[in-house]
C-alpha cells in the first residue's frame, strides 16, 4: 500500500508499531498497558527477520516500507519496536514522514547507570553495535559508566525461532558471558526479541545481576510524544490491537497472546 504524507489523522486513529517479527511485541505489551484506550496496529516483518542479519541500506529501506504502508492506513505515530531498525533509519524516517511523531527504542543504558552501575554490558545484534547512533547514545547516556558492547549474531534468529530457554540458547549464551564474568555489573538488553529469553540470559549472567530492557521507557516515551501532539485517544474508549505481517499474522497475534499471559 502506498503512503499517503497529508492524509488526517485524529486522536481515534491508530498507532503504527513495527518490528522485523514477535521481538517488537515486548514493546507493544507495554504499549497497551500504558496506553489501555489506543488502537494499535502491529506489523512484524517476518519475512525480512531478523534486520540485525540484514545490511544497514536494506534496513532502512524496508523500515521506510512499513512506515509508509502503516501512515497509508492512517497511523497517527509510529512506534519502531527494534533496535536495529531504530539505530539505522528512524532519522530517516523522520525526515521522510514529518507529519507524525516517530518513536525509536534504545538499549536503557541510561537507567542502568542511573542505578549506580560502572560496568554496564550490552547485548545488541551487531548491526545496531556497528551503528554511530548506538556510539552517540552510549557517550551521552551513561556518565562515567564503563560499557561493554557485546554483538550477538544468530541470538535473534534463535528467539524469533522459539529458542527462548532451550539447550541451544543456553549454550551460545554461555558462550557470550565465559570471557566477561567478573567484568560487569548489570546487563542491557539491546534488541527486543532478547526479553524473550530474559529467563536464560539472566541465569547465564549470573542470578545477582540485574537486566535492563528498553520496552517500557519507549512506551512511555510514546505515551509522552503522541499526548504532546494533541493525539491521544479519548478517555472512555476501549484500545484494540490488529496484526499484519509479511508472514502468518495469525502467527503473531498468537504469540501475542502467549507472551500477554505470562506477564
Amino acid at each position: 500500500m502506498t503512503a499517503n504524507k497529508t492524509n488526517d489523522v485524529s486522536a481515534s486513529s491508530p498507532v503504527g508499531v513495527f518490528d522485523s517479527g514477535v521481538g517488537g511485541l515486548t514493546v507493544l505489551r507495554e504499549l497497551t498497558r500504558i496506553l489501555p484506550c489506543e488502537d494499535f496496529i502491529y506489523y512484524g516483518d517476518v519475512k525480512n527477520a531478523p534486520y540485525g542479519a540484514l545490511s544497514h541500506d536494506e534496513i532502512r529501506r524496508r523500515s521506510l516500507e512499513i512506515a509508509g504502508e502503516l501512515i497509508g492506513m492512517g497511523a497517527k505515530a509510529i512506534v519502531v519496536a527494534c533496535n536495529t531498525a531504530t539505530a539505522a533509519a528512524v532519522e530517516a524516517m523522520r525526515a521522510a514522514y514529518p507529519q507524525i511523531p516517530i518513536i525509536g527504542t534504545e538499549p536503557a543504558v541510561k537507567p542502568a547507570a542511573d542505578a549506580g552501575h560502572r560496568h554496564i554490558l550490552v547485548l545488541a545484534t551487531p548491526v545496531t553495535v556497528a551503528e554511530e547512533r548506538f556510539s552517540a547514545l552510549i557517550h551521552s547516556r551513561c556518565g562515567t559508566a564503563e560499557v561493554i558492547a557485546v554483538p550477538c549474531p544468530g541470538l535473534a534468529t534463535m528467539i524469533e525461532e522459539g529458542h527462548t530457554s532451550d539447550e541451544l540458547i543456553c549454550k551460545y549464551l554461555d558462550g557470550i558471558f565465559a570471557p566477561l564474568r567478573g567484568k560487569f555489573d548489570a546487563v542491557v538488553l539491546g534488541c527486543t526479541h532478547y526479553p524473550l529469553a530474559r529467563v536464560a540470559i539472566s541465569r547465564a549472567a549470573g542470578g545477582d545481576i540485574p537486566v535492563y530492557d528498553g520496552a517500557a521507557g519507549t512506551a512511555r516515551q510514546a505515551a509522552r510524544r503522541i499526548s504532546g501532539s494533541g493525539l491521544g485517544a479519548p478517555g472512555d474508549k476501549h484500545g484494540s490491537v490488529r496484526f499484519l505481517s509479511s508472514g502468518d499474522a495469525g502467527k503473531i497475534g498468537a504469540f501475542y497472546e502467549g507472551i500477554c499471559h505470562e506477564a
